[in-house]
């Protein structure tokens, strides 16, 4: 799982337009609040995708699929 978080950190980044490139990302901080909105999700949820080289079926996302590092971890390796 650590090294699936440290992969996923480098994928979700990006997308926390509130998130100073310094700024430590744990594993259960709100990513709403640092900037991921719906549209920063669509564009996640593509980029999870092909980082990981899986798929991702509609019916296994939530309305807390990204609220958190630990909450996509478990997406991730659901779609494995």
């Amino acid at each position: 799982m650590a090294d699936t978080l440290e992969k996923l950190e480098g994928i979700v980044r990006p997308h926390l337009k509130f998130l100073k490139p310094e700024e430590a990302l744990g594993p259960d901080r709100d990513l709403g609040e640092l900037g991921l909105d719906s549209m920063a999700s669509i564009d996640l949820l593509l980029a999870l995708e092909e980082g990981f080289g899986i798929a991702i079926d509609d019916e296994q996302l939530t309305e807390n699929s990204f609220a958190t590092l630990e909450e996509i971890v478990k997406l991730v390796e659901a779609s494995r």
